[in-house]
C-alpha cells in the first residue's frame, strides 16, 4: 500500500512538471514546424516582424496577467489603446493636414505624459467600481472597452488620422544598432540568467556547490547566453526600439512581482481575499494598483502602436483583448487568480505570434487560423485544469525550472 502511494506521488511529481512546462514543450515543435513549412520563415525580417506584434501584445498581457493574478479581469485594454492612439495623433497632427488632426499641435513630449495619465486614469476607474461599488469585473471592464470605442470613433467620426511627429514616432519605428543592441539584450540575459539561478530547483544546486561552482555557473551561462545574444543579432540586424523596451518590461514586472510587497499582496489577494485581509493586505487597494498599471501598459502600447503604424482609427487595437488573455492562460496564469508568473505569460505571447506568423505566411484561410487560435485556447484551459488535479493551489509566484 505504502509502495503503491509513493510510486503514485512520484508519478504525479512528473506530470505536474510537465504540465507547469507544457508550454515549453509545444513552443519548440511548432518554431520548428514553421521554420520547415513557411517560405520566409527563418528570415532575419521575418522575426523582426515576430517579435513587433509580440511587443505590442507583450505590453498588454503583463497588465492582463497582472489583473488575473489578482483574480480580475481587464477586458477595457483595447479600448484603453484604440481611444489614447487616436488621442494622441488628434492633439498632435494640424487640423489643415488631409487626414483631419484636431489642430492643436501639441508637443509630443507633453502627450505622452497625458496618455499615460489618462491610462492610468481609466485604470484607477476600473478600480473603483470593481473595489468600491462591487461591481462585476468582468461586466465593468467589458462595459468601458465598448465605451472607450465609442468615444475614439466619436473623436475622428470614422475616419483615420496619420502625420504624427517623428519625435512621438521613436518608440514604435526607432530602431537600436546591433553594438548598443548587444549590450542591452546581454545584460537582460544576465538579469534573466541570474533570476533563473536564484528561482529555480537547478539554482537552488549550484549554489549548494559553493563558491567555485557558482562562479563556474554564472560563467558559462553567461559566455552561452552572450554567444546567444550575438548570434541573434548578427542573424536579424538592428533591433526596433520596442522590442528592448517590452523586454526590459517583462523582465522589471516578473523581478518586481517576485521581490517586492506588491508581488506577494497580489498573489494572497488573488489566492484567497479573506486570509489576506487577515494578514494585514488590502485587497482593495492591491486590486485598484493592479488596474492602474495595467491601463498605464496599455496606454504605453497605444504609443507604440501609433508609432509604429503611423496612423490612428478606431479599429486600432481591435481583438487584443481575446489574445491577452489567451496568453496569459496558456502561460500558465490562473484565471482564478493567485497563481502565474509574469515570464510564464510571455511564453503564451510567443507561441500566439508565433502561430499567426507562421499561419499568415503560410497565407491560410482567415477561418481556418481563428479555429485554431480558439483551438490553442482551450488546449491551455484544459492543462491548466490538469495542473490543479496534480497540485494543490499556491499563491507561489516563482516559476519552475
Amino acid at each position: 500500500m505504502g509502495l503503491t502511494r509513493s510510486a503514485f506521488a512520484v508519478n504525479s511529481d512528473w506530470i505536474q512538471f510537465v504540465l507547469s512546462r507544457f508550454i515549453w514543450f509545444i513552443i519548440g515543435p511548432v518554431f520548428v514546424f514553421f521554420a520547415m513549412s513557411a517560405e520566409g520563415f527563418l528570415t532575419g525580417t521575418n522575426m523582426i516582424n515576430l517579435l513587433l506584434h509580440a511587443s505590442v501584445l507583450g505590453l498588454m498581457v503583463i497588465g492582463q496577467a497582472i489583473c488575473l493574478i489578482s483574480g480580475n479581469f481587464d477586458l477595457s485594454a483595447e479600448g484603453t489603446v484604440s481611444l489614447l492612439a487616436m488621442l494622441a495623433a488628434w492633439m498632435m497632427v494640424p487640423e489643415q493636414a488631409w487626414s483631419g488632426g484636431g489642430g492643436w499641435e501639441v508637443h509630443p513630449l507633453i502627450v505622452i505624459p497625458v496618455i499615460l495619465l489618462l491610462g492610468a486614469g481609466i485604470g484607477l476607474f476600473n478600480g473603483f467600481m470593481i473595489t468600491q461599488l462591487g461591481m462585476n469585473n468582468f461586466i465593468v471592464t467589458l462595459a468601458m472597452q465598448l465605451v472607450l470605442r465609442g468615444l475614439a470613433l466619436m473623436l475622428n467620426k470614422g475616419n483615420y488620422i496619420s502625420g504624427t511627429p517623428d519625435l512621438f514616432n521613436w518608440l514604435g519605428e526607432g530602431r537600436i544598432s546591433q553594438t548598443h543592441a548587444f549590450i542591452v539584450i546581454g545584460v537582460l540575459a544576465a538579469i534573466g540568467l541570474h533570476l533563473y539561478y536564484r528561482n529555480s530547483r537547478f539554482g537552488q544546486r549550484v549554489f549548494a556547490r559553493g563558491p567555485v561552482g557558482i562562479a563556474l555557473a554564472y560563467i558559462g551561462g553567461g559566455v552561452f547566453a552572450f554567444g546567444v545574444v550575438w548570434a541573434l543579432l548578427g542573424w536579424i540586424g538592428d533591433i526596433p526600439v520596442q522590442i528592448i523596451f517590452t523586454g526590459l518590461a517583462f523582465v522589471g514586472f516578473h523581478y518586481y512581482l517576485t521581490n517586492a510587497k506588491f508581488g506577494r499582496q497580489l498573489y494572497a489577494v488573488g489566492g484567497n481575499q479573506e486570509a489576506a485581509r487577515a494578514s494585514g493586505f488590502s485587497p482593495k487597494r492591491t486590486i485598484t494598483t493592479a488596474y492602474v498599471i495595467s491601463g498605464v501598459l496599455a496606454a504605453i502600447a497605444a504609443w507604440m502602436l501609433l508609432g509604429r503604424i503611423g496612423e490612428a482609427t478606431d479599429k486600432t487595437g481591435v481583438n487584443l483583448t481575446l489574445e491577452t488573455v489567451a496568453a496569459s492562460v496558456i502561460g500558465g496564469v490562473a484565471l482564478s487568480g493567485g497563481y502565474g508568473s509574469i515570464l510564464g505569460a510571455l511564453s503564451g505571447v510567443m507561441l500566439l505570434s508565433i502561430v499567426d506568423n507562421g499561419l499568415n505566411l503560410m497565407q491560410v484561410n482567415p477561418f481556418w487560423v481563428n479555429g485554431i487560435r480558439g483551438t490553442i485556447i482551450l488546449a491551455a484551459i484544459f492543462i491548466e485544469a490538469q495542473k490543479f488535479r496534480f497540485k494543490p493551489r499556491t499563491t507561489q509566484s516563482r516559476d519552475p525550472a
